[in-house]
């Protein structure tokens, strides 16, 4: 196939519309040796394997599977993992499912993916229509691509996870995986992590954009593939959320002047302003009336929106149980990144970190969870007003409540996944679900 700007055009142009952000994003194409697959940078280049092309890539639905799984890896933010082997073969296997099974009338159900992997084994899990019965494999396999809702609901962490259970340390073959993986087009690789993770080089706005137009194209698979992937369904839509923004409104509601962060809180400041009809009077004018003394021009008190920089301390649960949800986390507080200059991280002891350290995927956790060093953080540096993120299973003393409520303290305790309540915080403030404070 001859990959020109206009062909990848018409490729993408029926899933996503003529107007297509995914497609008008895409502004060259660049054959590149260097690449043993492909690769889209943040600027929209898109460089690629001229060798790879002509042997794999033959038809629409080919290069469909070769663009958009690329597209997805910031989707997933699979920036936070380590650059090993089962780590991007499991990235690799939880996208090749989303195309095959999701995307089936634009990819071919997988039809690149079927050219290039073997039906058994490591390869068997990167594309659809594999034989597993038989295999170790077999159960994370038909946690994406049987009907069965009883099956383990995938996630690239538990999938990362089962691969290195299952999989014997010796002898993992190499396998060819699509995209740059790290190395170049969507991560910047001169900025690494503890674990080799890389950052993101699309913007929010950008990954927002595609986001949206992913959602809009993904086939729901209970009405067009007989059920099968609906777990995978279900995972694909909560993983779109993750480029969605916490309500800003609610957050200036919890700012703090004991933390310096640049994130803007809201303001009404008051004035006097000079009118010959009385709309909002003045002490002064309203006692003046009260004594018979009439004014002809009233001093009539008027308020205006003003910002003023506050800080927000934000407490991220980074405890073992909540692993497979940090990249939803991440992508949901990445658009604080101008403001936020740091966030607290939590688990048996609290770490405050540089927020950007954040964002990369380095984490420091003890594992385990209470809240207990949450509040005598808070006393510690006198906060009044804080930010919680939790899947809300941990426990907090009685006396540390106590000293709380005495403080008058107030927070914003967000859940996230599946915990419908929070007794150590229900008398502190707001208990909410993630969903309901995203926009």
């Amino acid at each position: 196939m001859n990959l020109t700007l206009e062909t990848v055009r018409y490729t993408l142009r029926p899933a996503f519309g003529r107007q297509s952000f995914i497609a008008s994003f895409i502004v060259k194409t660049q054959p590149d040796e260097r690449r043993s697959t492909t690769s889209i940078d943040a600027k929209g280049v898109m460089r690629y394997n001229p060798q790879f092309v002509d042997k794999y890539v033959t038809d629409p639905a080919d290069l469909f599977c070769l663009i958009v799984h690329e597209l997805m890896h910031p989707m997933f933010g699979h920036f936070v993992y380590a650059r090993g082997r089962l780590e991007n073969l499991g990235a690799d296997m939880v996208i090749n499912a989303v195309l095959s099974l999701l995307f089936a009338d634009y990819s071919g159900s997988g039809a690149l993916f079927r050219k290039l992997y073997g039906r058994t084994g490591l390869q068997g899990l990167l594309r659809p229509g594999s034989e597993m019965c038989q295999s170790r494999y077999a159960r994370l396999y038909a946690a994406f691509y049987e009907t069965e809702r009883s099956n383990p609901k995938p996630s690239t962490g538990e999938t990362i996870q089962a691969l290195k259970v299952l999989t014997p340390v010796q002898g993992i073959p190499a396998v060819v995986l699509l995209g740059s993986h790290g190395k170049e087009g969507l991560y910047q690789g001169k900025r690494r992590t503890g674990t080799d993770g890389m950052v993101p080089a699309f913007s929010a706005d950008a990954l927002a954009r595609i986001a949206q137009e992913l959602k809009g194209a993904a086939q729901d698979p209970r009405a067009t593939r007989a059920g099968h992937g609906e777990n995978l369904f279900d995972f694909f839509l909560n993983v779109l959320k993750t480029h969605l923004t916490i309500k800003r409104t609610l957050l200036q509601e919890f700012a703090t002047r004991q933390k310096v962060d640049r994130f803007k809180q809201l303001i009404h400041r008051s004035r006097l302003g000079v009118s010959p009809i009385p709309i909002r009077l003045s002490k002064r004018d309203f006692v003046l009336l009260a004594a018979g003394v009439p004014s002809f021009h009233y001093h009539n008190v008027a308020y205006r929106q003003a910002t003023q920089e506050r800080g927000l301390a934000v407490y991220l649960d980074v405890s073992g149980s909540v692993n497979q949800h940090l990249p939803e986390i991440v992508g949901l507080l990445r658009s604080l990144k101008a403001e936020l200059m740091s966030i607290f991280l939590f688990s048996n002891k609290v770490v405050e970190v540089p927020f950007r350290t954040l964002l990369v995927g380095q984490v420091q956790t003890t594992y385990g969870t209470d809240f207990d060093c949450i509040a005598e953080h808070v006393l510690t540096n006198r906060f009044d007003k804080a930010v919680v993120l939790t899947d809300g299973y941990a426990s907090m003393t009685e006396e540390n409540q106590e000293q709380l409520r005495s403080r008058e303290f107030r927070a914003l305790t967000v859940l996230f996944g599946g915990r419908a309540d929070s007794p150590e915080f229900e008398a502190l403030g707001d208990v909410v679900q993630l969903d309901e404070v995203t926009v």
